[in-house]
């Protein structure tokens, strides 16, 4: 099983909003719903797991769309941003790599949840590879609390067997005002012997 990306896990976005819902049970529900859907992201191979983001951007846009207090609706579009930050991400990586699981620690330091720490920074990235042998390269994009991106990174390039599964790490500063990121895999390729 594949646990839920840091960047798609919208619970806190959905807690918020549910919060600023206080008067409409049905809303409140409705975003229950949509976290409760989250839980069948992990159950999922890569192909379903697309279309479970589709299904929560969509029931989100419906609630986004019946939603009269301004917080809850902002709450809302944070967590849309961030399913469109990863969609976009997914959509960079090649067809034959998935990324599997990524973390941005504090160089020489314990992992971080959501928040970026500042500065240097390891980035450490899981990528299953279901082609050929190839050489891969990870980009790191690094976004705002606006889900804005800040800065766009190029990892070094990485030597990935077919039908493997590998972690890779790399140096890296992040911006000051990065709260989250998305990785996306480039295939160079070219596999050097």
């Amino acid at each position: 099983m594949t646990p839920l990306p840091a960047l798609i896990d919208i619970r806190d976005d959905l807690a918020r909003a549910i919060e600023e819902t206080d008067g409409d049970d049905d809303l409140r529900s409705e975003l229950r719903t949509v976290s409760d859907r989250l839980d069948a992201f992990e159950e999922r191979d890569r192909a379903d797991r697309g279309g479970i983001v589709d299904e929560v951007d969509n029931q989100l846009l419906r609630v986004e769309e019946r939603l009269d207090d301004e917080a809850a609706a902002r709450a809302v579009q944070s967590a849309r941003n961030r399913l469109h930050i990863y969609r976009e991400s997914r959509q960079q990586t090649d067809a034959n790599l998935a990324v599997v699981d990524s973390t941005v620690r504090d160089s020489g330091g314990p992992d971080a949840d959501e928040v970026v720490p500042v500065g240097e920074v390891t980035v450490a990235v899981t990528v299953a590879n279901t082609g050929a042998d190839t050489e891969i390269v990870p980009i790191v994009t690094f976004y705002d609390d606006r889900a804005a991106e800040v800065e766009s990174v190029r990892g070094p390039e990485f030597a990935l067997a077919g039908g493997e599964q590998a972690q890779f790490e790399f140096d890296t500063d992040a911006p000051a005002d990065a709260t989250t990121h998305a990785i996306s895999i480039s295939d160079t390729g070219e596999v050097r012997t």
